[in-house]
């Protein structure tokens, strides 16, 4: 058994921590600072039996912070295991914590349940649990205005739920590694972010970061648009045009709906990530290419690979690190917070000034299931902004948008008189309450029948072609389960 070091300089905390480890039977040290908790691991040793086996670490230290600590801690050949710990914005840290070879993250408050499992897994678990050779190695530090380049987009991911600082984990720690990894998640759940986030703090943070929609390129111009042409490959290629891979060259190609990929097609992409080098339409020779791949679907690739649609063999290249995004509707605890964070950001931008959110809004965006995920919750702030009276967003201005919603929490008739009382939506308040309530509906039809078109039809009782226009109209997607 070896002892936990509890660096916090407020005693209450370390009071917390340390009745913890009584509590689970491991010994344990306190120190106030980065100075306090060198004294004391000089002092205990590590690697050794009965030495400092996990270091539970503050990020805001006295003197020191906390990640100057862990950069020294993450360089020794007998490092303990550390576990930053911080109240601060939580997508920076927990990402900047893994990348530096934290084994893990724990945001305040704490969920003392998990400091505990903690605290068993990593200072009391197997032997090989905590041998430092079984951990990625490190990321080697950079200077400290390079670190600051490399610093991801990191204020367009928001969240404090646990799901999604799981997925901020996910983050750093695939983003010191060249690892392929394919993000998977319903529409809207913000894909594309994750992605950019990785680029921006992998060592190619420097170089380009090239997005390619596979749902949107014609399927006859794919093979050219990935890998280029040779001047007179076809009829109309009038000059040499490179790649999206020769474009990404020393960055990050993202393969956006990746299960939208033709058959036909697959079997080249296998080969370039096997052998990284591409042969451009009507070239002779192959080219070598230096890419990290990012792909990202919203589309089972299990179940496209059991129904003949995508290559078993490229399914395991690409997912090597699988990471999924959860929907919107399983991190409640984000959806006010997203929305405080749109109503001041496109506050500012529409309306010239910051827009805030009422308190009677709350239980409004709580109650709505968000189909669309993020993406929806964005567009419906900003068709709020558009036509809000005041500075601040309120139940009554939220229901024409989310009448379904509305209809549940008030009642009918309570949702009807919001429609009626709220500023006119685009398209007339008929139409858009008609529109507002069908959207879920379809959703929810075609989530219990997952995905599959003609039972959700039969469900709705409508003819299948309807039921697509009527999707397509909505901008519905079919929920993948």
């Amino acid at each position: 058994m070896r002892k936990v070091l509890i660096v916090d300089d407020e005693p209450s905390v370390r009071f917390v921590l340390a009745r913890t480890c009584e509590r689970v039977g491991v010994p344990h040290a306190e120190s106030g600072s980065a100075e306090e908790a060198r004294e004391e691991l000089a002092r205990s040793g590590t690697g050794r039996p009965g030495g400092i086996g996990l270091v539970l670490l503050d990020v805001r230290l006295p003197g020191d912070d906390g990640f100057t600590l862990l950069g020294e801690l993450a360089g020794r050949t007998d490092s303990p295991f550390v576990v930053v710990m911080t109240a601060e914005d939580t997508m920076r840290s927990a990402v900047e914590a893994m990348k530096r070879g934290a084994a893990d993250y724990l945001g305040k408050p704490f969920d003392l349940a998990r400091v505990e499992r903690i605290i068993r897994d990593l200072a009391i678990g197997p032997e090989e649990q905590r041998e430092p050779e079984e951990r990625p190695a490190p990321r080697p530090e950079r200077a400290e205005g390079e670190r600051k380049k490399d610093g991801a987009p990191l204020d367009t991911l928001i969240g404090r739920s646990a799901a999604m600082v799981e997925v901020f984990k996910e983050i750093g720690r695939v983003a010191r590694t060249e690892m392929t990894v394919t993000l998977m998640g319903e529409s809207g759940t913000g894909k594309e972010l994750v992605a950019r986030a990785i680029h921006s703090n992998s060592a190619r943070a420097r170089g380009p970061f090239i997005t390619v929609n596979m749902a949107a390129i014609p399927r006859d111009l794919m093979e050219s648009e990935l890998y280029g042409h040779e001047r007179g490959a076809f009829t109309g290629a009038a000059e040499r045009r490179p790649g999206k891979f020769e474009l990404a060259s020393g960055g990050t190609l993202f393969l956006d709906e990746i299960g939208e990929m033709p058959v036909e097609l697959q079997a080249k992409l296998l080969r370039v990530l096997q052998e990284r080098e591409i042969d451009r339409v009507g070239g002779s020779r192959p080219l070598p290419v230096d890419v990290r791949i990012v792909a990202a679907t919203n589309a089972d690739l299990g179940r496209a690979v059991e129904e003949g649609r995508f290559r078993r063999d490229l399914f395991y290249r690409l997912a090597v690190v699988p990471v999924r995004l959860p929907a919107l509707r399983e991190r409640d605890a984000d959806v006010v917070l997203l929305a405080r964070f749109f109503s001041a950001k496109y506050g500012e931008q529409l309306r010239g000034r910051a827009i805030t959110l009422a308190k009677d809004a709350e239980p409004l965006l709580l109650a709505h299931s968000w189909p669309g995920n993020v993406r929806e919750l964005q567009n419906v702030i900003q068709r709020v902004l558009l036509k809000l009276p005041g500075n601040r967003i309120a139940a009554k201005d939220l229901a024409p948008l989310l009448p379904a919603t509305a209809a549940r929490e008030k009642g009918l008739e309570g949702f009807v008189e919001s429609v009626l009382e709220a500023p006119e939506p685009e398209g007339g308040r008929y139409t858009a309450a008609l529109a507002a309530v069908e959207a879920p509906l379809i959703a929810a039809a075609m989530s219990r029948t997952k995905g599959n078109q003609l039972r959700a039809a039969e469900l709705l009782g409508m003819n299948r072609n309807t039921l697509r226009e009527r999707m397509r109209m909505l901008g519905l997607k079919p929920r993948q389960d």
